[in-house]
């Protein structure tokens, strides 16, 4: 699709056309860009299903295949036609290579990775594994990451004794999750405190050792509960169809390309409908991933030469205590974050009103279109911001005066009421309302094997 000229693809992308909220007769039509420099300000998507979202999430991401950069697509609906486009932009781009697709539904064509392998920090497979952990008790949280930090750092140790230089995986870590296995542990740990020589490691066993008794020793129901959800979780990383993808592999490829600096065109299909809780596992571990790896970049003082776009579709599925901080820190690494959600209400939910909110205020582009439920619509026209106006009314002597005030930038209305593919625009580049670019039909159909019945799957 030729949107741009050759020197406006370097400096611009394109979201639509439209009307400068300020133009209230619409006499001027303008092409609504978002600079590329701003991008990594992040971008919030909000609207309700079928009002285009994805169609707009397509045609950004054709505009960053063009422009060489690295695209990852979170898709938990399993949009096959965005994947399809993406394989058939890739082709048109000669970058086939940089193409790489994970998938829950489909594991036997997927790419096998292992997100605890490229750690530099013990804490990095910590932040993987608990990213997955269903809570909104932060006391049970921090005892989930304590007795993950115990298996973890234990298991760690002990491969370094016996000069063992293997990742860890989910599926090693998932059977040291309960009394008994955290027991074996222990014991493990003691006979290396008994029989270590080497001083260097001698403090770190007796601290592991020491962390161990303390969580052994906690109160055996609570402690139950918590292992049981973490057991729960790992189970789901490292058993089934998510197991085959990274519960028992030894490498990551995404991460190694990542780190050596090369594109990737990555689209993720966790399969909501099908796997629903793990499903959201599935992306929050491999969004995690990523933080830790933008964590490693910014601090050797590097940035990504091929900007990293990640798009998160149904945000709400895919976030975690934590994410905010990529979200706050990720732009010094060249990091763009476009979250697409249907509702405010779904993120609070999923990491509390707090959080919710400092993501919000991380992202400086709102993207808004239709939103049905007006309680949220409500709340998404008070991030449109406010202008000063000016309130005409008669006064006693019959003449017409006029006092300032304060006015919604949009009314919540105003959102209930937009058409398919009509959006509000706020950003550095000013507020715009507009209709989405279209996109043109992919040249290829990526044909999947047909599971839609009984017989159908039999012969997949």
């Amino acid at each position: 699709m030729g949107l741009f000229s050759k020197d406006e693809k370097k400096k611009k992308t394109l979201i639509g056309k439209g009307f400068k909220l300020e133009d209230k007769r619409q006499r001027e039509l303008v092409d609504i860009y978002q600079d590329d420099d701003n991008r990594p300000n992040h971008t919030f998507v909000f609207g309700s299903t079928g009002v285009g979202k994805t169609r707009l999430l397509e045609g950004l991401m054709e505009q960053d295949i063009r422009k060489g950069q690295s695209v990852v697509i979170i898709d938990p609906k399993g949009d096959i036609g965005l994947f399809s486009k993406m394989v058939a932009l890739a082709k048109e781009c000669g970058r086939e290579k940089d193409v790489m697709f994970v998938s829950s539904i489909f594991p036997d064509y997927s790419l096998k990775i292992n997100p605890l392998s490229n750690y530099f920090m013990d804490e990095e497979v910590i932040a993987n594994i608990v990213s997955g952990v269903p809570s909104q008790d932060e006391f049970f949280l921090k005892v989930a990451q304590e007795t993950t930090t115990a298996i973890v750092k234990a298991l760690i140790l002990l491969r370094k004794i016996n000069n063992n230089d293997e990742p860890i995986t989910f599926e090693e870590i998932a059977k040291k999750a309960h009394y008994r296995g955290i027991e074996s542990l222990k014991d493990e740990i003691d006979s290396a405190v008994e029989y270590n020589e080497s001083e260097s490691i001698a403090s770190d066993l007796i601290r592991i050792q020491s962390l161990l008794e303390q969580i052994m020793s906690s109160n055996q129901d609570y402690f139950s509960k918590v292992t049981t959800t973490l057991r729960t979780t790992l189970s789901e990383m490292s058993v089934g169809n998510i197991g085959k993808i990274i519960g028992n592999v030894k490498s990551n490829k995404f991460i190694d390309r990542l780190e050596e600096d090369k594109p990737v065109l990555l689209f993720v299909m966790t399969g909501s409908m099908l796997t629903r809780q793990s499903s959201g596992i599935l992306s929050k571990v491999i969004i995690s991933m990523i933080q830790c790896c933008v964590g490693k970049i910014i601090s050797s003082g590097k940035s990504f030469t091929h900007r990293l776009n990640l798009y998160i579709d149904e945000a709400a599925s895919s976030v975690y205590r934590g994410i905010e901080v990529l979200f706050a820190q990720g732009r010094s690494s060249n990091l763009n974050i476009t979250g697409l959600t249907q509702s405010l209400a779904d993120m609070v939910a999923e990491i509390g009103k707090e959080r919710a909110d400092k993501i919000f205020d991380l992202t400086n582009t709102k993207i808004i279109m239709r939103i049905n439920e007006q309680k949220s619509a409500e709340l998404i026209s008070e991030m449109g911001g406010k202008s000063v106006g000016y309130s005409y009314f008669l006064n006693l002597e019959g003449g017409i005066s006029s006092r300032e005030v304060e006015e919604l930038n949009i009314e919540a209305d105003d959102i209930t009421q937009l058409q398919k593919r009509e959006f509000y625009y706020f950003g550095f580049e000013g507020r715009f309302k507009g209709k989405t670019a279209p996109v043109s039909p992919s040249k290829y159909e990526i044909i999947f094997p047909d599971i839609s019945s009984k017989e159908k799957r039999k012969v997949s």
